[in-house]
Protein backbone atom coordinates (compact mmCIF):
# COMPACT_ATOMS: atom_id res chain seq x y z
CA UNK A 1 0.00 0.00 0.00
CA UNK A 2 1.05 3.60 -0.51
CA UNK A 3 1.28 6.21 2.23
CA UNK A 4 -1.72 8.02 0.72
CA UNK A 5 -3.87 4.88 0.87
CA UNK A 6 -2.65 4.27 4.44
CA UNK A 7 -3.87 7.75 5.43
CA UNK A 8 -7.25 7.03 3.83
CA UNK A 9 -7.48 3.63 5.52
CA UNK A 10 -6.69 5.09 8.96
CA UNK A 11 -9.28 7.85 8.60
CA UNK A 12 -12.00 5.51 7.36
CA UNK A 13 -11.29 3.00 10.14
CA UNK A 14 -11.78 5.74 12.73
CA UNK A 15 -14.97 6.88 10.99
CA UNK A 16 -16.27 3.29 11.23
CA UNK A 17 -15.51 3.27 14.97
CA UNK A 18 -17.40 6.59 15.29
CA UNK A 19 -20.44 5.36 13.35
CA UNK A 20 -20.58 2.14 15.35
CA UNK A 21 -20.05 3.90 18.69
CA UNK A 22 -22.82 6.42 17.99
CA UNK A 23 -25.11 3.81 16.36
CA UNK A 24 -25.54 6.04 13.33
CA UNK A 25 -25.90 4.91 9.72
CA UNK A 26 -23.10 6.01 7.39
CA UNK A 27 -22.85 6.47 3.64
CA UNK A 28 -19.33 5.76 2.42
CA UNK A 29 -17.69 6.94 -0.78
CA UNK A 30 -17.95 4.45 -3.64
CA UNK A 31 -19.92 1.93 -1.58
CA UNK A 32 -23.35 3.05 -2.76
CA UNK A 33 -26.45 2.12 -0.85
CA UNK A 34 -29.84 3.58 -0.10
CA UNK A 35 -30.18 6.85 1.81
CA UNK A 36 -31.41 6.01 5.33
CA UNK A 37 -34.80 7.35 6.38
CA UNK A 38 -33.49 8.63 9.72
CA UNK A 39 -30.38 10.48 10.80
CA UNK A 40 -27.12 9.47 9.12
CA UNK A 41 -23.65 10.73 8.21
CA UNK A 42 -21.93 11.02 4.85
CA UNK A 43 -18.19 10.38 4.95
CA UNK A 44 -15.84 12.04 2.46
CA UNK A 45 -12.03 12.21 2.36
CA UNK A 46 -10.61 15.37 0.80
CA UNK A 47 -6.83 15.04 0.51
CA UNK A 48 -4.80 18.17 -0.13
CA UNK A 49 -1.58 18.52 -2.12
CA UNK A 50 1.36 16.46 -0.89
CA UNK A 51 4.51 18.47 -0.21
CA UNK A 52 8.09 17.60 0.53
CA UNK A 53 8.68 18.01 4.26
CA UNK A 54 12.22 19.27 3.60
CA UNK A 55 14.13 20.48 0.58
CA UNK A 56 16.30 17.36 0.71
CA UNK A 57 14.92 13.92 1.41
CA UNK A 58 11.97 11.73 0.54
CA UNK A 59 9.69 12.54 3.47
CA UNK A 60 6.35 13.90 2.31
CA UNK A 61 3.80 15.90 4.26
CA UNK A 62 0.27 14.83 3.48
CA UNK A 63 -2.63 16.86 4.76
CA UNK A 64 -6.29 17.25 4.10
CA UNK A 65 -9.75 16.82 5.58
CA UNK A 66 -12.13 14.10 6.54
CA UNK A 67 -15.56 15.64 6.01
CA UNK A 68 -18.39 14.10 7.97
CA UNK A 69 -21.78 15.56 7.10
CA UNK A 70 -24.46 14.97 9.72
CA UNK A 71 -27.83 14.68 7.97
CA UNK A 72 -30.97 14.93 10.09
CA UNK A 73 -34.63 15.79 9.77
CA UNK A 74 -35.89 19.36 9.78
CA UNK A 75 -38.25 18.85 12.71
CA UNK A 76 -35.57 19.06 15.43
CA UNK A 77 -33.88 21.79 17.40
CA UNK A 78 -30.47 23.18 16.45
CA UNK A 79 -29.19 22.36 19.96
CA UNK A 80 -29.81 18.66 19.28
CA UNK A 81 -27.79 18.86 16.06
CA UNK A 82 -24.97 20.71 17.83
CA UNK A 83 -24.91 18.06 20.56
CA UNK A 84 -24.73 15.26 18.00
CA UNK A 85 -21.97 17.07 16.07
CA UNK A 86 -20.04 17.42 19.31
CA UNK A 87 -20.28 13.67 19.88
CA UNK A 88 -18.89 13.07 16.39
CA UNK A 89 -16.02 15.49 16.99
CA UNK A 90 -15.25 13.61 20.21
CA UNK A 91 -14.01 10.68 18.12
CA UNK A 92 -11.48 12.94 16.38
CA UNK A 93 -9.81 14.86 19.19
CA UNK A 94 -6.90 17.15 18.35
CA UNK A 95 -3.55 15.29 18.40
CA UNK A 96 -5.24 11.89 17.94
CA UNK A 97 -2.81 9.60 16.13
CA UNK A 98 -4.24 7.07 13.68
CA UNK A 99 -2.04 4.34 12.23
CA UNK A 100 -2.33 2.16 9.14
CA UNK A 101 0.68 0.01 8.29
CA UNK A 102 3.62 2.23 9.26
CA UNK A 103 1.94 5.54 8.37
CA UNK A 104 0.84 7.75 11.26
CA UNK A 105 -1.88 10.32 10.62
CA UNK A 106 -2.48 13.03 13.22
CA UNK A 107 -5.73 14.96 13.67
CA UNK A 108 -4.77 18.64 13.87
CA UNK A 109 -8.17 20.34 14.27
CA UNK A 110 -11.89 20.08 13.71
CA UNK A 111 -14.59 22.56 12.79
CA UNK A 112 -18.36 22.20 12.91
CA UNK A 113 -19.55 24.33 10.00
CA UNK A 114 -22.94 26.04 9.89
CA UNK A 115 -25.77 23.74 8.87
CA UNK A 116 -28.14 24.31 5.99
CA UNK A 117 -31.35 22.93 4.59
CA UNK A 118 -31.00 20.54 1.64
CA UNK A 119 -34.41 19.46 0.43
CA UNK A 120 -36.26 17.96 3.38
CA UNK A 121 -33.09 17.48 5.48
CA UNK A 122 -30.71 19.54 7.59
CA UNK A 123 -27.01 19.04 6.80
CA UNK A 124 -24.21 19.97 9.19
CA UNK A 125 -20.68 19.53 7.80
CA UNK A 126 -17.91 18.64 10.23
CA UNK A 127 -14.37 19.14 8.91
CA UNK A 128 -11.61 17.07 10.53
CA UNK A 129 -8.16 18.33 9.50
CA UNK A 130 -5.21 15.91 9.50
CA UNK A 131 -1.51 15.82 8.73
CA UNK A 132 0.85 12.93 8.06
CA UNK A 133 4.59 12.70 7.47
CA UNK A 134 5.91 9.66 5.62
Amino acid sequence: MTAQSDVHTALMARAEVMASGLSIDALWPRKGGDVPAGEYVRIYHLPNDDRAARLAGDVMQRQGYLIITLVSSLNGYQAVTEERAGLIVGYFKRSLKLTANSTITTVTSHTVRPGRQEGERWETPIWIEYRSLS
